[in-house]
């Protein structure tokens, strides 16, 4: 059966998790999703797969998505440190990781902070800047124009004019819609 949970960071930030669990022990299988995104992206993968039968399921909404909403500085050791206390909440002591884009990145991050939790690691899509090309190293020239204009929307936020509310974004329904399309 899966349940939707949340832990509360010291910090104050609510952090929003997904798990699918069986009462004895066994493997856990997290899965962290990419930057516009949130744990519903893995929703058709979990309702489909047979890994269930021999794995315990975890769906994280990394700080700043989907029931993890946050408005303020998000770094990558944030997200390290947000999957590491679920994990502990959970009573997990080694998990398997499969993350998409962003996802790859928090996963790669948390492995080279907690090795000895980390049984494997499936990325895919994760982004090595160093290896663009095309397009993508053309947009990375304009690092401090996109910096800057991070910096614009921090203070517009912090002067009020921001959204008042974020409804819930279902990856799964947006999926199938399209599909239709």
């Amino acid at each position: 059966m899966e349940f939707s949970r949340t832990i509360r960071r010291p910090d104050g930030v609510t952090i929003g998790y997904r798990i699918l669990r069986d009462r004895s022990p066994r493997p856990l299988l997290v899965m962290i999703h990419g930057l516009a995104s949130n744990n519903t992206r893995w929703s058709e993968f979990v309702d489909h797969t047979v890994l269930d039968q021999h794995w315990d399921l975890l769906r994280i909404d990394l700080r700043g998505h989907g029931a993890s909403m946050f408005r303020g500085h998000i770094t990558m050791e944030d997200w390290v440190d947000d999957l590491a206390a679920v994990l502990r909440c959970e009573g997990y002591k080694k998990a398997t990781f499969v993350g998409h884009s962003l996802g790859a990145e928090v996963g790669m991050h948390f492995y080279a902070k907690y090795p000895s939790s980390v049984a494997a690691m499936i990325m895919i899509d994760p982004v090595f800047p160093e290896n663009l090309s095309g397009r993508l190293l053309k947009t990375k020239k304009l690092r401090l124009l996109v910096w800057l204009a991070v910096r614009l929307l921090w203070v517009l936020n912090w002067l009020g004019f921001r959204r008042k509310k974020f409804p819930p974004r279902d990856l799964r329904e947006l999926d199938e819609k399209t599909r239709e399309i």
